[in-house]
């Protein structure tokens, strides 16, 4: 028993050539950019769940996996929907979990991963320009063939909680009061934000991580990793490189894309993934490293 990933899209804009306009339901519009690229042949009939990943979505209720059931009536109608907001580690974790269900369910899963990670940031913030807006979907099937996923881990890192922050939510009141300036630019204050030191840190444990999974996996063919930068990447490639393994780059077209970044990558080198074994890693927010690695 196994599973196949399949019927991919995906949408990303990035770039100084474009304006970044922002506009509400911006990450809702950025998920059917990608959608409506898997719905333009016939589903699977046997859909389960659609499970959906942002890192900081348009509102917290009504769920952007909510406002995706309700826009493709009667595509979703028998469908879970189950909505992740965990930062960019919520790439990998939705595509482990719908592999799972799939499996479990031997049906189909659709998963969509959406950010408008550009809006997000202060135009203040000095990590504005690595940014991108993008989304990634994809049908994930049972299989009886050998494709499958071969294992998955997920580590958190004490005292890397705040590695990055998105302070929206019930306390952003308080950031409000602290801070006299808050008119100027809310978004400075409650939007996203990273630290440069504690991702440093994460790093320095991604070697580790890599060493402990692929004791149990084995080696992969294709690494696929969450798009931070352009100079994040080049580090963890030099440090991965000993491996000999393909490392999947997108980061200097695509920016980073936040939840999305790990599928719009995949999307972009999926003729290089066919019966190759791939890990797909997400970090970042929470101090917390997701991989899973599928036999394509």
């Amino acid at each position: 028993m196994g599973v196949v990933i399949q019927k991919m899209g995906s949408y990303y804009e990035y770039g100084s050539d474009i304006t970044f306009e922002e506009y509400p339901n911006q990450v809702l519009n950025t998920a059917e950019k990608s959608l409506n690229q898997i719905l333009e042949t016939p589903l699977p009939d046997n859909i389960t769940h659609l499970i959906v990943a942002t890192t900081c979505p348009d509102s917290i209720a009504p769920s952007l996996g909510q406002s995706i059931n309700e826009k493709y009536q009667p595509v979703f109608s028998n469908c879970h929907v189950i909505d992740l907001v965990q930062g960019c580690a919520g790439g990998a974790s939705a595509m482990i979990l719908g592999s799972q269900l799939a499996e479990l369910h031997q049906s189909s899963v659709v998963v969509v991963l959406s950010d408008a990670a550009r809006k997000a940031t202060s135009k203040k913030n000095k990590h504005h320009h690595i940014f991108g807006n993008g989304s990634f979907s994809c049908i994930i099937s049972y299989s009886d063939s050998s494709k499958k996923l071969l294992h998955y881990k997920s580590e958190q890192y004490k005292e890397l909680l705040e590695v990055v922050t998105v302070k929206l939510g019930h306390d952003a009141g308080y950031e409000i009061q602290n801070n006299k300036n808050f008119l100027d630019e809310p978004i400075r204050y409650l939007g996203l934000n990273m630290n440069n030191t504690l991702a440093i840190k994460l790093l320095k444990k991604a070697e580790d991580f890599y060493d402990k999974f692929v004791q149990i996996s084995g080696t992969p063919d294709i690494m696929i990793l969450h798009q931070v930068n352009p100079t994040i990447i080049r580090l963890l490639k030099t440090v991965f490189s000993k491996n000999k393994i393909y490392f999947a780059d997108t980061s200097n077209i695509t920016g980073n894309c936040g939840t999305a970044s790990i599928g719009i990558a995949l999307d972009i080198h999926k003729t290089k993934v066919q019966d190759k074994k791939v890990l797909i890693c997400s970090f970042g927010t929470g101090g917390v490293i997701t991989a899973g690695m599928w036999q394509m």
